[in-house]
């Protein structure tokens, strides 16, 4: 039956493969570059401190034992899209890598196996051949290293991978909350990673803000109050004419990587805002929803009204960053090493996006998150998650990755912010839409440059949005 399950699928490759190209594209390439993706190891369980005596009159039940899996020496095979996935074949071996190669030691022992890690085809054209070869009967990996918006909602509804929970205890506080809220698709788990993607927030040049006066926005952070409001008014106050020929030298907002749309992308999600979820958390175009609304027309007024934001949007607003033409500058906390580089004599900060008038809490969001899934078709599915699980470093590559941090981040502020980030962080999801960036980057552009109102620039792009949305769930099916 699985044999005439799998050939039935064969008639409709072609139409998903379409779907997945026209939603991988163009920025997409940046979740490669995560700081996650590194394997971990499962804490032991905590034994009970004292067994309860047995009855006198009955025998005690010999504890079950485990239940052993015998693989006869097969392969497991893991599936990434990019080189040096295997610790066994890094050169220079650093301490994650060398506890992975002890977890995979004993995995092996353990389950009579092999494990391999597989590099199968570029990013561009890896998941057509992850669904070329499930469709065949052999997927190129037992378990796939996956971006959530390949994954969700079209490989699920497809049937190439599937859950994970009756695998995992996932009430076991190793697993992150990022991998329970971005692996999670209607109630069913289906990510597994053991660290959180790299965070997206906001580079100030500290120097800078003490010579121009200004109230430190890490200090603002602490006390709750790194709101819109602050946000706003310290933009302003940090865009200035410093020679008086009537022209701007230095700019609150020297602009964001992913230029203004991705800066619009974290001021609409930090006001609890979205662009494709209802409120129940279905597919459905909400970039008119009233807290998204809001936060366009902030974006709007920061650009033409305050013109805290550089003009023109630079094509590298790092690069102007580093020159000194702005005081804020938005990016993911890879970016880090590169400022400190280029900018040897200025302190930097790194602080969450302000909260928005409808939020509560600082969060971080990212469309670039990506994490490991089962193929369904593979011949070891069953044992393929407890396989991954206990080859990855969980705690102790937590704990290692902060070590890294702190000997990285330039002072104990910026540090304090990277790890309230590695705990406070979530998913965009609408990149899943077909041409969902370039509709939304046709809004950002009008509300800027455009001069349109956020209504009409929203009004414009609904139709072609809902179109796309019900195309995506149609081909899902």
């Amino acid at each position: 039956m699985k044999k005439m399950k799998v050939l039935s699928m064969l008639l409709v490759v072609l139409l998903f493969v379409f779907t997945i190209a026209g939603c991988s594209g163009g920025g997409a390439q940046e979740g490669s570059s995560n700081e996650s993706n590194k394997a971990a190891e499962q804490e032991p369980a905590k034994e009970a401190d004292q067994e309860p005596a047995p009855e006198p009159e009955k025998e005690q039940a010999a504890a079950p034992e485990e239940n052993k899996t015998d693989l006869g020496g097969d392969t497991i095979k893991i599936g990434v899209w990019y080189d040096d996935a295997d610790p066994r074949l890094v050169k220079e071996k650093g301490p994650a890598e060398e506890e992975q190669i002890k977890l995979i030691d004993q995995v092996e022992k353990k389950y009579n196996c092999k494990i391999e890690f597989v590099k199968f085809g570029d990013y561009g054209k890896y998941v057509e051949n992850f669904t070329t070869t499930s469709l065949s009967g052999t997927p190129f990996a037992d378990i796939v290293l996956l971006e959530l918006f390949w994954a969700f909602p079209t490989l699920v509804n497809k049937d190439f991978i599937q859950p994970v929970d009756d695998k995992l205890d996932l009430n076991d506080p190793k697993y992150i909350d990022w991998m329970k809220k971005g692996g999670n698709f209607k109630g069913k788990q289906y990510g597994m990673t053991d660290s959180s993607p790299s965070p997206y927030g906001i580079f100030y040049n500290k120097t800078l803000v003490k010579k121009l006066g200004l109230e430190d926005p890490y200090e603002l952070q602490q006390k709750g109050e790194w709101t819109w409001e602050k946000f706003r008014d310290f933009a302003k106050k940090a865009t200035k004419d410093t020679n008086g020929d009537g022209k701007t030298d230095i700019f609150g907002i020297a602009g964001a990587y992913g230029k203004i749309n991705s800066f619009t992308e974290q001021m609409i999600y930090s006001n609890k805002g979205t662009v494709d979820k209802d409120a129940e958390g279905n597919i459905k175009f909400s970039l008119n929803g009233e807290n998204s609304m809001e936060a366009l027309q902030f974006i709007a007024d920061l650009y033409n009204k305050d013109k805290s934001i550089m003009q023109p949007i630079p094509e590298d607003a790092n690069k102007e960053f580093v020159a000194g033409k702005g005081v804020m500058y938005a990016g993911f906390s890879w970016e880090l090493g590169g400022l400190l580089d280029n900018m040897k004599n200025q302190e930097l900060g790194y602080v969450f996006f302000p909260k928005g008038p409808k939020s509560d809490k600082y969060v971080s969001y990212t469309p670039f998150g990506n994490m490991f899934m089962v193929a369904k078709y593979s011949k070891h599915a069953d044992v393929a998650a407890k396989i991954l699980d206990e080859i990855s470093l969980h705690d102790a590559g937590r704990k290692l990755s902060q070590q890294s941090w702190e000997s990285s981040y330039p002072n104990k502020e910026s540090l304090d912010t990277r790890k309230q980030m590695s705990e406070s962080i979530d998913y965009i999801s609408y990149y899943a839409i077909p041409d969902g960036g370039k509709l939304f980057e046709g809004v950002v552009k009008d509300i800027t440059t455009g001069k349109i109102s956020p209504s009409t620039a929203v009004d414009k792009v609904k139709p072609q949005f809902e179109a796309n949305i019900n195309k995506l769930l149609q081909d899902s099916k």
